[in-house]
Parts: C-alpha cells; sequence; structure tokens
C-alpha cells in the first residue's frame, strides 16, 4: 500500500498518555454533543490534578481509560460516560455536599451523582458494610453504576501490578467473590450489555488466573467438559445467525481435536472455541471468519495437508475459509516477518490472529523463562504493529482491535512486572 510505512510512523510529538484519552473523550463529546460529559471532563482534571495513582501515574488517567473502555464496547451515552469520569471525585477529592458542588455549581445532572454516589464506598465501611453487601446491593439497582464498577475493575486489575504481593492476592479473592457474580448478575439481567461484560471479565479471568498461577497460589483451572458450555453457545448462535460454514467447523474441529490437550491439561478444543466465542463477543460474527476460527489450528495439530483442499470439496466449507486458515497459521518455512506481512491482507486473518492471541496470553505463566521472553518479543515486533496496522486501515474494526490490545498489553505487562 502506497506511503504506507509514512502513515503508520509515530509522532515526533508525544504526550502523556492521560492527555491523548483526555483528548480523545472531549472530541468524541463534543462530537455527540454529550454536555455532561464535556462538563465532567474538565472538573475530573481539576479535582484529581496532582494526586498519583499507586504506579506513579497522573490519577486522572484511571477514570480516563475506564470511559475510555466503555466507549470501545459500545457503551457511550452522556450520562454513563459522565458518570464514569467522575466516579472517584466523592470517595477520593474534596467533595463535601456532591449534589451542591457538582449539580447546582456546575449544572451536572441529578442522575450523574446518584450512580457516583451509589459507586462510592462510605468512609466508615469498613464498619458498616464490612462485606460490602449494601454497597454491591446499590450497584445492582442501576445498570449504570454496576457496568461502570466492571469497567472500574477491569482497569484497576490492569495495573495490579503496583501492588504489593499481599495486595494482589487481597484483590483478586474479592474480584473472584464480589465482582465475577456481579457479572453473572448483570448478563442475566442488564442482557443489553452481555456482550461487553463477557469482554470485561475474560480480561478479567485472565489477570486473576496469571497471577494465581505466577505465584503458585492456585493452578490455572482444567476440566475436561468445560469446554462443552461455549461449545454449546457458538452452535445455537450460529444456528440462529444463519452461518452454515461455522456450523460445520464445529462439527469438525470437534472430531479432529478429539482428544488432544494442551500444556496446562485443558482439552485442545477449548483454544479455538475460545479464540471464536472472544470474535462473537466483539460483535464480529461473519461466517467465514468464525469457521476459521474454529478451525485455525488443524494444520498444526491435526495433520492436514494446508495444500489439500479437502476443507472444501469432502467437507463443503466455502474456499474462503480455507484460505482464512491458510493465512492464520503460519507454515514452519517462512519468518515471523514474512507471515505477519501476509496478515496485513485480509482484515479477517488479522482479527482471528489478534482474538488467538489474547486467548494464548491467559496461559503465559505456564511457559518457562526463555519461552516467556520470545512471546512478550513477538507482541512488541509484530503484535503491536499489527493492531496499528489494523486501526489505520481497518476502521470499522478499531474498537475491536483496540480492545483486544488492551487485554494482551495488560496480562503481558503484569507477567514481565511479576516474572522479573
Amino acid at each position: 500500500m502506497k506511503n504506507q510505512s509514512i502513515l503508520l510512523q509515530p509522532s515526533n510529538i508525544h504526550l502523556e498518555n492521560w492527555e491523548e484519552i483526555y483528548l480523545f473523550l472531549k472530541g468524541f463529546a463534543i462530537a455527540k454533543e454529550m454536555q455532561n460529559t464535556l462538563i465532567s471532563l474538565s472538573l475530573a482534571s481539576q479535582l484529581h490534578e496532582h494526586q498519583k495513582r499507586k504506579g506513579g501515574a497522573p490519577y486522572i488517567i484511571h477514570p480516563l481509560e475506564v470511559t475510555s473502555y466503555l466507549i470501545n464496547l459500545g457503551i457511550d451515552d452522556d450520562i454513563t460516560c459522565a458518570a464514569a469520569i467522575l466516579h472517584d471525585v466523592v470517595e477520593d477529592c474534596d467533595i463535601t455536599d456532591p449534589y451542591k458542588d457538582l449539580v447546582e455549581k456546575f449544572g451536572i445532572s441529578k442522575e450523574i451523582v446518584d450512580i457516583v454516589l451509589l459507586l462510592s464506598k462510605p468512609k466508615d465501611y469498613k464498619k458498616t458494610d464490612p462485606d460490602l453487601t449494601k454497597y454491591y446491593s446499590g450497584i445492582k439497582s442501576n445498570k449504570k453504576a454496576l457496568i461502570i464498577k466492571l469497567s472500574d475493575r477491569a482497569n484497576n486489575l490492569s495495573t495490579i501490578n503496583a501492588f504489593t504481593k499481599e495486595k494482589m492476592i487481597e484483590y483478586i479473592n474479592e474480584t473472584k467473590n464480589l465482582i465475577f457474580p456481579l457479572c453473572k448478575y448483570a448478563k442475566s439481567y442488564y442482557p443489553e450489555f452481555s456482550n461487553a461484560i463477557t469482554i470485561m471479565k475474560y480480561q478479567m479471568v485472565s489477570i486473576c488466573e496469571t497471577i494465581e498461577s505466577v505465584f503458585d497460589i492456585a493452578p490455572i483451572p482444567t476440566s475436561p467438559t468445560k469446554y462443552r458450555k461455549t461449545l454449546l453457545f457458538i452452535r445455537g448462535y450460529a444456528k440462529g445467525k444463519n452461518m452454515p460454514n461455522t456450523l460445520k467447523a464445529l462439527a469438525l474441529s470437534e472430531r479432529l481435536h478429539e482428544g488432544q490437550l494442551r500444556k496446562c491439561g485443558d482439552p485442545f478444543i477449548i483454544h479455538p472455541l475460545r479464540v471464536a466465542s472472544y470474535l462473537i463477543s466483539l460483535k464480529i460474527n461473519d461466517d467465514a471468519t468464525i469457521a476459521a476460527a474454529l478451525l485455525h489450528e488443524i494444520f498444526k495439530h491435526c495433520g492436514l495437508d494446508r495444500n489439500s483442499n479437502d476443507l472444501v470439496d469432502k467437507y463443503g466449507l466455502d474456499s474462503e475459509v480455507l484460505e482464512l486458515i491458510r493465512l492464520v497459521s503460519k507454515p514452519d518455512d517462512i519468518t515471523n516477518e514474512e507471515y505477519y506481512k501476509t496478515l496485513r491482507t485480509n482484515y479477517k486473518a488479522l482479527l482471528i490472529k489478534l482474538s488467538n492471541r489474547a486467548n494464548t496470553c491467559t496461559r503465559l505463566s505456564v511457559l518457562n523463562e526463555s519461552e516467556r521472553k520470545e512471546y512478550i518479543l513477538e507482541n512488541t515486533e509484530f503484535i503491536y504493529p499489527l493492531c496499528t496496522y489494523g486501526k489505520a486501515y481497518y476502521s470499522n474494526y478499531s474498537d475491536q482491535i483496540v480492545n483486544m490490545k488492551y487485554h494482551i498489553s495488560s496480562v503481558c505487562r503484569i507477567i514481565q512486572s511479576i516474572t522479573n
């Protein structure tokens, strides 16, 4: 593509990370005429000024990332975004009378303050609500507060490496005991958020299981039957969406991977199933893409000849599915440079590869030191530039690519910090 190397070069003008997110949110809010969000951006930057996160970053980056994550997941109404930006101001800033200080003085909607108060723990909660029953009961009552809480926890987990080991373990236990049940509740009672919750929970589970494995607290759980739920979900989804290639690929993948195990002891089929279901949760539901995701490992693990047309001639899959599998499955005789250059030519193959990476990064803890370094180096040299390319040239899938990169980089950053 002409001039692509010039177009994808980073700018020589560097802004702080929080400034980049701030400007993105400001532009988004102006375009959408989100008055409450614009006021909240200005307020939050003033109220959190000089505050720092435990890792040393400006505190404002946290509410900005929480809000940006929601927008990338398609949750972008004015009230929710404004409340996400302000969700910590009552708890962490000098706000004595929220309704007077925010509603009367600055014109913020009262609904936003209601949500922020639901998200704010009382200063004496350790005495009055030690198990946080009342706190989480209030959050459950408001779907906007609930989805902000989940985005908040996902963001805090992504920077958990700033905690001590003891604090990490405590935070993970709280996540498992309180946040994961909240996810289940939300998917049942607020189904419009189901896809977004699936993505957020998958990231949170990835980080929790990785840290537990690294510290030998608990092995990454395995079960010979746990893949069945994902398989049945994809089957029902494909049936409902009339996706004939996906239905064929599902049956074929289950048969070809029968009896195979991953390094951690999982049935191997859980991997392609998760790659496919992750794409579906990101609202990537093209029949050929999901079918190829289900079969993307068959050349490497099932002894099928990549030059054969059996998938088309014998099993009745569309030729596009076979071509996608060939693109995603790296031949042994080509370099990484050649492989990733080829992935750039097809956005469907690019998306499958990134979903694959988001899934495999969750098993980094079972690799030895040399394998982990190689994996992380490949991210730096090829995966992250692939994300940059994908966002630039396949802009219809920019949000999905951003979410997958966020997932991959969060897990890898934590692993690097803990194991170095």
